[in-house]
């Protein structure tokens, strides 16, 4: 199959996208990555992974009407060139909102609704946008040919709310990363690459944040009970990039034991992060698709063989107590996280070390080498409805 799988971002840090396009080339389908241009990145490229990156330029102004124009071009360009493939692999109502314009121009268009959240329900979105993105799956999510989910609560908020709609099948699809292959334990140095980069010993105990320094994720929470582990073992690092930057480099102008560590390519994540005590996943459930959420941290942590500690969100909280792999703060306020970490602090190295059997068993259960089964079940479906 000739498939297009939309993306609307430059696709320079879309580790899902990139798992996707890679999967399906090696399973024989011919992919194109199509995304949003951006100044010094090549408009098109032949990708590692064998799938070609398609980057869309657009020449509408930006004002006089707010984007518009430039949304309609960005829409048009995108459904005109690209209606002619098998299959669009839609990433985020955005994009499916696009891949209905194209079906429109050529209903045979097979559309797949890849959800990387609960779309109607997400964080830092106006009211109407929302009203909007409700609006449109109702009355379309029937042209899918099936809809991906990334966590079972997801899974179950869209059947519970569009099942009288005409939901097409929901699969799961969780986003984990590569199966992690085990460290050499004799040629393991003491320091890894985490603490070499940021002058950390063995005896120091760290607690890392990865991922984008966003609002809504627990930055300003870790950071607001920073001060108390001044002097002590725990050490706050952030690994990572985003709008909160220059909040982090400022805590720790101040203060020794927080630390900021820039962004890693998505290859070598895994390697940084297995140099941690405990990862940190402090999403704030403040709307249903963060309640509902299973962040790529926390299956990150998993394979580089790091215990978690979660706040209470359920399906993180399924995992965690599934699998005996970490602890859940209860509460959101600093106190709350610093009378955990401190906890875990106390009882390392033997919470590690009773951690580890439940860490292997969710590495070997929990990577992209068997959740690829699913998502290749997809297209396989499809196919056989063509043929």
């Amino acid at each position: 199959m000739r498939i297009a799988n939309v993306v609307l971002n430059d696709f320079t840090r879309d580790n899902r996208v990139l798992k996707i396009s890679s999967t399906l080339t090696d399973s024989g389908h011919e992919v194109a990555v199509v995304a949003l241009h951006k100044d010094n990145l090549p408009k098109v490229e032949k990708h590692s992974g064998g799938f070609m990156v398609h980057r869309i330029v657009l020449h509408m102004p930006t004002r006089p009407f707010r984007g518009a124009l430039k949304l309609a071009e960005l829409a048009f360009r995108i459904a005109f060139v690209y209606r002619r493939f098998d299959a669009w692999h839609c990433n985020d109502a955005e994009a499916f909102a696009i891949g209905l314009l194209a079906k429109g121009l050529r209903p045979s268009l097979k559309l797949i609704y890849d959800c990387h959240e609960f779309e109607g329900e997400r964080n830092g979105k106006s009211t109407g946008y929302l009203k909007g993105i409700r609006w449109l799956e109702r009355r379309f999510i029937r042209f899918a040919e099936e809809v991906i989910v990334v966590g079972p609560s997801i899974g179950r908020a869209y059947q519970e709310r569009y099942e009288k709609y005409g939901l097409p099948p929901v699969s799961l699809v969780r986003n984990v990363p590569h199966r992690l292959k085990p460290q050499n334990e004799e040629g393991t140095p003491a320091v890894g690459k985490l603490r070499q980069s940021l002058g950390l010993g063995p005896q120091d105990f760290i607690a890392l944040y990865q991922g984008a320094f966003t609002i809504n994720r627990g930055i300003e929470e870790l950071l607001a009970m920073s001060d108390q582990l001044k002097g002590g073992r725990i050490h706050l690092v952030f690994m990572g990039y985003g709008m909160h930057e220059d909040l982090i480099k400022t805590k720790v102008e101040s203060n020794e034991n927080v630390h900021f560590q820039p962004a890693v390519p998505y290859s070598e994540v895994l390697s940084y992060s297995r140099d941690a005590d405990v990862g940190l996943v402090s999403v704030r459930p403040i709307c249903l698709s963060y309640l509902y959420c299973l962040p790529n941290k926390l299956f990150e942590c998993i394979q580089a063989g790091v215990p978690v500690l979660v706040n209470e969100l359920p399906d993180c909280i399924s995992l965690v107590q599934d699998y005996g792999i970490g602890r859940v703060v209860s509460g959101d306020a600093p106190e709350n996280w610093l009378e955990a970490l401190c906890e875990m602090e106390r009882e390392n190295p033997s919470f590690k070390t009773k951690a580890n059997a439940g860490l292997l068993r969710a590495q070997n259960d929990l990577n992209w080498e068997k959740e690829r089964v699913s998502l290749m079940a997809i297209y396989d479906r499809i196919q056989l409805v063509e043929a």
